[in-house]
């Protein structure tokens, strides 16, 4: 009975993984909620991970490409978010360090305050600081997009 729980657990596995990309931890979380028992699990895993098809690296390089296209975030969200989802700190450090957290934060910033046109330049500013602190920008990066932003006397203003 243990190989039909195997066999059923690498369809399973198969199948979350053809939906999108998961870690190791993730897979392992969705099939023990699933109600798969970890002898049945563990060498599913094994099987996926030597096969090439559960690669947490690729997972981790995947997820923070998507997240900086859609919903740029600063290196620590980014890195909390990869944490949850189970990517070890060794492949967290290794794949922030090529992270461009600042050109990421310019790009947010820009995009927020499109959105900001009726505020006063205090307000904006300030919305905006919040706004960027809430995506986990550095405080560093934050302060240097608002005075770039502020001080090349860019017009916030809708474009007519």
């Amino acid at each position: 009975m243990p190989d039909t729980n195997a066999t059923s657990a690498m369809a399973f596995a198969l199948k979350l993984l053809g939906l999108r990309n998961h870690s190791r931890k993730e897979l392992e979380r969705k099939l023990l909620k699933k109600g798969y028992e970890t002898e049945s699990i563990e060498p599913v895993l094994e099987k996926l991970v030597n096969r090439g098809v559960l690669d947490d690296r690729l997972f981790a390089m995947e997820l923070i490409r998507s997240r900086s296209r859609r919903k740029p975030a600063g290196k620590l969200k980014t890195g909390m978010e990869l944490r949850k989802k189970g990517v070890s700190d060794a492949i967290i450090g290794e794949l922030l360090k090529e992270y461009d957290s600042a050109a990421l934060c310019y790009r947010a910033a820009e995009k927020k305050i499109g959105s900001l046109h009726h505020a006063t330049d205090a307000d904006r500013k300030r919305k905006l600081e919040v706004f960027l602190n809430n995506r986990g920008f550095e405080w560093q990066e934050i302060q240097a997009v608002l005075k770039q932003l502020f001080a090349s006397g860019t017009d916030f203003e809708e474009p007519c």
